[in-house]
């Protein structure tokens, strides 16, 4: 049974995760990162202890690696598992990568955006698992469903699908919300404008698919409407409306 948990990485989803943990009553040992200032930060926030140094790595159950995806196999080398269960929190990379580590390995993927200071409703984030075996998928279904009731079983496949869609309807999008941001304000106007919008966007797709909620110039093929915004922007911005107003005028077909 999982109870005492070790975080490698001290980033956005590692301070979100572990404080969920803590909340739901697991142990945080320590957390391990790099740098130690941002090992020190989540440690004081969960009053938990930290190390920067390898070989003194903390005994636990069940260590979490939340580094970015191309940092994973330099935070573990290493690193004395003692075959423990070792997991990453990537959407997008293979469970595999963590079979060099240790004999019990899979992955724990929160689809979810996580900035630091800014608190998550755990309930309401979809948690993905996958394992190499199947008492390492039992014991960490149990575990995920401590901190969320929507835990699904994804393999590698299926993850990189979700993490894709993922990025389009999160960071693309946040992206967007930047882009018109920046427009606004260039005309003194504030973003916070865009908010009944954004959310009556958001309400819709709740109840009908993302391609009937369509609507805008684009889908109407009013390219007269079209080419007078394009007339108006430049740059990255020009070359954005552009593409996705053809690739709305495609889908509409």
């Amino acid at each position: 049974m999982i109870r005492k948990v070790v975080f490698i990485g001290a980033g956005n989803v590692a301070t979100s995760l572990s404080k969920s943990l803590i909340d739901a009553g697991f142990e945080v040992v320590q957390i391990f990162s790099r740098t130690k200032e941002s090992a020190e930060a989540l440690a004081n926030y969960l009053n938990t202890s930290y190390t920067t140094d390898k070989n003194k790595i903390a005994e636990a159950d069940l260590y979490i690696c939340s580094v970015k995806d191309d940092a994973i196999k330099d935070a573990l080398s290493g690193i004395y598992f003692k075959n423990k269960i070792v997991v990453h929190t990537s959407g997008s990379l293979e469970m595999d990568i963590l079979k060099p580590f240790t004999s019990h390995y899979g992955v724990l993927y929160p689809m979810q955006t996580f900035t630091k200071g800014k608190n998550v409703d755990w309930n309401q984030v979809p948690i993905f698992i996958e394992a190499n075996d199947n008492n390492t998928i039992s014991e960490l279904t149990s575990f995920a469903k401590h901190i969320s009731p929507i835990v699904t079983e994804a393999d590698s496949k299926k993850r990189k699908s979700l993490h894709i869609a993922a990025v389009l309807v999160c960071n693309f999008t946040n992206h967007l919300y930047a882009m018109a941001d920046r427009l606004l304000k260039e005309n003194n106007l504030e973003f916070k404008i865009m908010l009944p919008l954004i959310t009556e966007t958001v309400e819709k797709v709740k109840v009908i698919s993302p391609k009937a909620a369509q609507t805008g110039p684009a889908s109407r093929h009013d390219m007269k409407v079209v080419n007078d915004h394009l007339s108006l922007l430049s740059g990255n911005d020009h070359k954005i409306y552009e593409i996705i107003s053809q690739a709305i005028q495609d889908e509409q077909l």
